[in-house]
């Protein structure tokens, strides 16, 4: 996503000059992107993000019908169906990455896209890149809670640049919704980005090693290893089965003086868990979650979050040690302050081949929209989920080559969403699949392995994931912290 929030840094000089060094060596021009005298034999495509939509557009679209530029905070793609195992070590965080660099013909600019000129068809970018760090003075690597596309630099209006476009797909998606509950931004853990699983696998280890300390109270130790996720759709119940199964598998063998103390509880304002799914298959993972003793929690709604507690609507509170926040998603800051769009609260309106509208309902020229960040203007809601963003980035990525050679837009098929179901990993070598196929067990959890090992985009890591995941079967999770 391509949200910012401004928070002050040091170094943000020697992190500019990196910038500037970065774009004078890819240059054609002042600032390393094409001139309009290039386009003479390719028009100029700029995709704004690095998720599901963005990377698969820029992945799949003919390079030799468009010169892309990729504009992202991040510089990797994050593949989301394994953060929870990277989160308690069953994959390495790399695992669930790809540099946006390994697109072969690409150019990449790591910033913030903070407006459009549609008039002039440019983009203004600030950088995001983190300082650069000073090994004599600075610490070891601290990773923020919420250092993720959420946070940037703070620039001046001078050190941001224009990027050019002839065809413009935003793809900068939603960020993680909090629904305005006092303390959850503080306090919380997200879990949509790499940077996050990692703060998250810090954080749990953190507690086991505190809770072990000689000098630990039971009631220290209680609330260290009260581990609370809050969120019962698909995200939050693959965390709390992943933790579920590192306690039963890890903790109970490299801290057996701990391993009847952790206690792990999901919560949702729903009746139950999984509430897209069919009744039988939520009926399954609740009654498999309750053999295994991951306490279900539904009705239940909280409505404050301090340091190491929760307030539910009651005015009970409950400590915690970990908290983990997976309530949906909201819109990024970017898709809000863009002006001369439509739009709804949470994202921005297109037309059937996914043109962005303007004010008036009409399609602005060469400027698409794609992902979480985009829905239909007839008022159908597509479900914000890496199936849709990925079915948009192939219907784009062949429809501009369509319009490259010459075929109208509106002649184009309209972008129609085909449902293949979905796919919850529920712990110990257990999942579920739906709403078509509507099966669970060890036959759901192949196929769910098997379909993500098809979906890894690069070799590299169709080769390491099985490794990673044999080397925790037979030897256990790395529980190294640093």
């Amino acid at each position: 996503m391509l949200t910012r929030v401004t928070a002050p840094r040091t170094g943000i000089n020697l992190s500019l000059a990196r910038v500037r060094a970065t774009q004078a060596a890819v240059s054609t021009t002042p600032r390393g992107f094409a001139s309009s005298a290039s386009a003479l034999a390719k028009e100029r495509l700029l995709v704004l993000g690095s998720g599901w939509s963005g990377y698969n557009v820029a992945r799949k679209v003919d390079k030799n019908l468009y010169d892309v530029t990729v504009v992202s905070p991040n510089s990797y793609f994050s593949f989301t169906p394994f953060l929870a195992s990277t989160c308690v070590g069953t994959l390495e965080f790399r695992c669930a990455t790809e540099p946006v660099r390994n697109i072969k013909h690409v150019t990449f600019c790591q910033g913030w896209a903070d407006n459009v000129d549609f008039a002039n068809k440019v983009v203004r970018v600030g950088p995001s890149l983190p300082p650069l760090r000073d090994p004599t003075v600075d610490s070891p690597v601290n990773v923020p809670q919420h250092y993720s596309a959420e946070i940037e630099a703070a620039y001046t209006p001078s050190d941001a640049y224009d990027v050019p476009y002839d065809k413009l797909v935003i793809a900068t998606g939603c960020r993680s919704a909090w629904f305005g509950t006092p303390g959850v931004r503080e306090h919380a853990h997200f879990l949509k980005d790499v940077r996050e699983a990692r703060a998250i696998r810090l954080r749990l280890l953190e507690c086991l090693e505190l809770a072990s300390e000689p000098d630990a109270t039971p009631e220290e130790v209680a609330k260290l290893l009260s581990f609370r996720v809050v969120g019962g759709g698909p995200t939050g119940v693959e965390f709390a089965a992943e933790l579920h199964d590192f306690v039963h598998s890890d903790v109970y063998r490299l801290y057996p003086h701990l391993k009847d103390k952790v206690t792990i509880t999901l919560y949702d304002v729903a009746p139950g868990i999984l509430m897209s799914f069919d009744s039988s298959l939520r009926e399954y993972a609740e009654r498999k979650f309750s053999r295994v003793g991951v306490k279900v929690q539904g009705n239940t709604k909280i409505v404050g979050v301090g340091k190491d507690w929760l307030e539910f609507d009651s005015g009970e509170k409950e400590p915690y040690g970990l908290l983990v926040w997976n309530t949906g998603l909201q819109v990024n800051e970017f898709v809000h302050q863009i002006e001369g769009v439509s739009k709804d609260v949470k994202a921005i309106k297109v037309g059937p081949q996914l043109q962005v509208l303007d004010g008036d309902g009409k399609h602005i020229p060469g400027v698409f929209a794609i992902g979480d960040n985009a829905t239909p203007a007839d008022g159908t809601r597509l479900p914000q989920t890496a199936q849709v963003a990925s079915q948009m980035a192939g219907y784009m990525a062949s429809t501009l080559g369509a319009v490259a050679k010459g075929k109208s837009l509106e002649s184009q098929a309209a972008f129609e969403w085909k449902n293949r179901g979905s796919m919850v990993f529920i712990g110990n070598y257990n999942s579920i699949e739906g709403p078509r196929a509507r099966i669970a067990g060890m036959a759901a959890w192949l196929v769910w392995r098997s379909y993500y090992m098809t979906l890894a985009m690069g070799w590299r890591n169709r080769i390491l994931i099985p490794v990673y995941w044999a080397l925790a079967f037979f030897f256990g999770r790395d529980i190294t912290s640093f």
